[in-house]
């Protein structure tokens, strides 16, 4: 994994040698979509979520843009506010994200000079680092090392990686005034290869496996409804079947500083009249 985000930054550092070049902030909202949500594949719209970030974008011709980003935000969902209650599973998680993102131009219309109205696709890999925690009564408890579906004993899976990869994909528009600034409003979803997000899953748990292998704690999170684990067969799933899901709603306000290697002809800072 770190391998992998040396990669991306190095990428975007080879690749802005000499290109036309912004540096810009994000701020916008975050929305949690997975097993804690109204409906088994949908958007949680009860618990948006501020974000905020940096970026740094380079334009090799009119029609590509590339964007190397880090981004902050928040990610929480409750049961008792989603409508279904006799589960009683909640989550909260801090995510940090970095993404290398290409920005497909579709259309320019207005005047380079002045105003240009700039609609966009964009797509790219990245990564983000969780970490799940559970409320019980006023504190909060870290997750993922608990097990709470078994992770780590005999026939269940490893636990699960805090770190993982990403695909961001989207689009929006983009405003670009006299050349230098440039305003984005822009709806961005993240595909990911995790179901843990929110530590919940579809895997099949049995509550007295997690109760005896990784302690009552484990088990009082993976499943709060059982009182009597001595009566009855507590074999159970928490999730659904889908993977979990985050988006982002942004604001992008980035300034064009020309080419990082100082060579002129670029849409930047002394040469105003060249298109890029």
């Amino acid at each position: 994994m770190k391998k992998t985000i040396i990669l991306l930054f190095l990428t975007f550092s080879l690749f802005a040698q000499a290109q036309k070049t912004e540096v810009g902030v994000i701020a916008g909202v975050s929305l949690y979509s997975g097993d804690i949500s109204p409906k088994e594949f949908g958007l949680f719209f009860q618990e948006l979520q501020p974000a905020f970030g940096i970026f740094g974008r380079i334009n090799p011709s009119r029609t590509f843009s590339a964007r190397l980003s880090l981004s902050y935000t928040k990610l929480m969902a409750d049961d008792f506010e989603v409508g279904i209650p006799e589960r009683g599973l909640n989550f909260r998680t801090n995510l940090f994200e970095g993404e290398l993102m290409g920005e497909i131009n579709i259309f320019r219309w207005g005047d380079s000079r002045r105003v240009e109205v700039v609609p966009f696709l964009t797509g790219g890999v990245g990564f983000f680092r969780f970490n799940p925690q559970g409320r019980l009564e006023d504190t909060w408890v870290d997750l993922q090392p608990l097990g709470t579906e078994g992770q780590g004993l005999p026939d269940y899976e490893a636990p699960y990686e805090l770190t993982q990869l990403n695909i961001p994909a989207g689009g929006g528009v983009k405003f670009i005034f006299n050349e230098q600034w440039t305003l984005g409003l822009e709806f961005t979803g993240r595909k990911l290869f995790t179901d843990h997000l929110d530590d919940i899953s579809n895997a099949s748990v049995y509550y007295l496996d997690v109760l005896e292998g990784n302690g009552q704690l484990a088990a009082q999170f993976s499943n709060p409804n059982v009182k009597s684990p001595e009566e009855g067969d507590f074999t159970y799933t928490r999730g659904g079947q889908y993977m979990d899901w985050y988006f982002f709603g942004n604001i992008t306000l980035s300034f064009n500083i020309g080419r990082l290697s100082g060579v002129a002809g670029g849409r930047g800072i002394g040469c105003p009249n060249n298109d890029f």
